[in-house]
Protein backbone atom coordinates (compact mmCIF):
# COMPACT_ATOMS: atom_id res chain seq x y z
CA UNK A 1 0.00 0.00 0.00
CA UNK A 2 2.72 2.39 0.81
CA UNK A 3 5.02 1.77 -2.21
CA UNK A 4 1.61 2.12 -4.07
CA UNK A 5 1.22 5.65 -2.66
CA UNK A 6 4.80 6.68 -3.36
CA UNK A 7 4.17 5.16 -6.90
CA UNK A 8 1.37 7.51 -7.65
CA UNK A 9 2.96 10.58 -5.51
CA UNK A 10 5.64 9.91 -8.13
CA UNK A 11 3.54 9.39 -11.26
CA UNK A 12 2.01 13.02 -10.12
CA UNK A 13 5.09 15.04 -10.02
CA UNK A 14 6.80 13.55 -13.04
CA UNK A 15 3.29 14.33 -14.82
CA UNK A 16 3.11 17.96 -13.50
CA UNK A 17 6.66 19.06 -14.21
CA UNK A 18 6.91 17.69 -17.96
CA UNK A 19 3.35 19.42 -17.97
CA UNK A 20 4.56 22.64 -17.49
CA UNK A 21 7.94 22.14 -19.48
CA UNK A 22 5.82 21.51 -22.38
CA UNK A 23 3.17 24.06 -21.88
CA UNK A 24 6.27 26.27 -21.62
CA UNK A 25 7.50 25.28 -25.12
CA UNK A 26 4.68 26.90 -26.88
CA UNK A 27 4.09 29.98 -25.95
CA UNK A 28 0.58 31.51 -26.87
CA UNK A 29 -0.01 34.92 -28.69
CA UNK A 30 -0.62 36.89 -25.18
CA UNK A 31 2.95 35.65 -24.21
CA UNK A 32 4.30 36.71 -27.25
CA UNK A 33 2.78 39.69 -27.71
CA UNK A 34 4.00 41.21 -24.03
CA UNK A 35 7.10 39.81 -24.68
CA UNK A 36 7.15 42.24 -28.10
CA UNK A 37 5.57 45.29 -25.80
CA UNK A 38 8.40 44.94 -22.89
CA UNK A 39 11.27 45.35 -25.40
CA UNK A 40 9.30 47.45 -27.96
CA UNK A 41 11.34 50.93 -26.55
CA UNK A 42 14.82 49.47 -26.92
CA UNK A 43 14.36 47.74 -30.09
CA UNK A 44 13.05 50.86 -31.69
CA UNK A 45 15.67 52.61 -29.79
CA UNK A 46 18.19 50.81 -31.41
CA UNK A 47 16.68 51.46 -34.57
CA UNK A 48 16.43 54.79 -34.68
CA UNK A 49 20.55 54.88 -33.56
CA UNK A 50 21.52 52.03 -36.67
CA UNK A 51 22.62 49.50 -34.51
CA UNK A 52 19.54 47.07 -35.79
CA UNK A 53 17.34 47.35 -38.79
CA UNK A 54 14.70 45.12 -40.48
CA UNK A 55 15.16 43.11 -43.31
CA UNK A 56 13.27 41.84 -45.91
CA UNK A 57 12.60 38.27 -44.43
CA UNK A 58 10.82 39.82 -41.55
CA UNK A 59 13.46 39.74 -38.88
CA UNK A 60 15.92 41.99 -36.92
CA UNK A 61 19.52 42.34 -38.14
CA UNK A 62 22.62 44.51 -37.44
CA UNK A 63 24.23 46.62 -40.51
CA UNK A 64 27.09 46.51 -38.21
CA UNK A 65 28.89 45.32 -35.31
CA UNK A 66 26.89 45.20 -32.44
CA UNK A 67 27.58 44.95 -28.46
CA UNK A 68 26.46 41.90 -26.61
CA UNK A 69 23.42 43.69 -25.07
CA UNK A 70 22.42 44.31 -28.79
CA UNK A 71 22.87 41.07 -30.33
CA UNK A 72 21.06 39.32 -27.19
CA UNK A 73 18.27 41.82 -27.69
CA UNK A 74 18.26 40.99 -31.78
CA UNK A 75 18.10 37.17 -31.32
CA UNK A 76 15.01 37.61 -28.47
CA UNK A 77 13.20 39.69 -30.90
CA UNK A 78 13.79 37.04 -33.71
CA UNK A 79 13.28 33.95 -31.84
CA UNK A 80 9.60 35.43 -30.60
CA UNK A 81 9.27 36.89 -34.16
CA UNK A 82 9.61 33.03 -35.90
CA UNK A 83 7.18 31.83 -32.71
CA UNK A 84 4.48 34.30 -33.77
CA UNK A 85 4.98 34.03 -38.12
CA UNK A 86 4.37 30.24 -37.03
CA UNK A 87 0.96 30.80 -34.77
CA UNK A 88 -0.38 32.60 -37.70
CA UNK A 89 0.67 30.45 -40.39
CA UNK A 90 -0.73 27.53 -38.24
CA UNK A 91 -4.11 29.80 -38.29
CA UNK A 92 -3.94 30.77 -42.19
CA UNK A 93 -3.13 27.76 -43.75
CA UNK A 94 0.29 29.22 -45.01
CA UNK A 95 3.66 28.99 -44.41
CA UNK A 96 6.11 31.32 -41.78
CA UNK A 97 7.51 32.43 -44.29
CA UNK A 98 5.03 33.96 -46.41
CA UNK A 99 3.69 35.77 -43.01
CA UNK A 100 7.44 36.58 -42.23
CA UNK A 101 7.63 38.69 -45.94
CA UNK A 102 3.79 39.93 -45.26
CA UNK A 103 5.58 41.15 -41.82
CA UNK A 104 8.76 42.49 -43.81
CA UNK A 105 6.34 44.66 -46.40
CA UNK A 106 4.74 46.48 -43.16
CA UNK A 107 8.04 46.72 -41.44
CA UNK A 108 9.46 48.74 -44.22
CA UNK A 109 6.46 50.65 -44.96
CA UNK A 110 6.31 52.33 -40.91
CA UNK A 111 10.19 52.27 -40.58
CA UNK A 112 11.49 55.91 -39.82
CA UNK A 113 13.38 58.14 -41.71
CA UNK A 114 17.22 57.20 -40.82
CA UNK A 115 16.52 53.45 -40.26
CA UNK A 116 17.71 51.01 -41.97
CA UNK A 117 16.24 48.47 -43.96
CA UNK A 118 18.20 45.15 -45.75
CA UNK A 119 16.85 44.21 -49.40
CA UNK A 120 17.01 40.93 -50.91
CA UNK A 121 20.33 41.53 -52.38
CA UNK A 122 21.43 42.25 -49.15
CA UNK A 123 22.00 45.91 -48.95
CA UNK A 124 21.67 47.99 -46.56
CA UNK A 125 20.24 51.19 -47.49
CA UNK A 126 18.69 54.10 -44.77
CA UNK A 127 14.94 54.94 -45.51
CA UNK A 128 14.49 58.41 -46.90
Amino acid sequence: MRTRIVVIALAFVAATTLGGLVARAGDSMEELQARFKARFAQVQQLKTAGTLGETHLGYLDAPGAVDEASSKLKDEENADRKKLYQLIADNEETTPEKVAERNAVRNFQKARAGEYLKGPDGTWKKKA
